[in-house]
């Protein structure tokens, strides 16, 4: 019984998990991060994976 409470309790953190991830880079792609430094690298790095991973397909 108390395995399926902890198993259920961590599927419903991994789709939290799962859901800030996808609107976190949703805002990362509109620019919504911030204005801070961290945010334009965190925008940089983002944006270069994401040409690097079109340039490999």
């Amino acid at each position: 019984m108390k395995s399926n409470i902890l198993h259920q309790r961590q599927k419903e953190h991994n789709k939290r998990v799962l859901d800030f991830h996808k609107n976190h880079a949703l805002e990362i792609e509109r620019g919504e991060n911030g204005n801070g430094m961290l945010a334009k690298w965190e925008r940089f790095v983002y944006n270069k994976g994401k040409a690097f991973f079109k340039a490999i397909k």
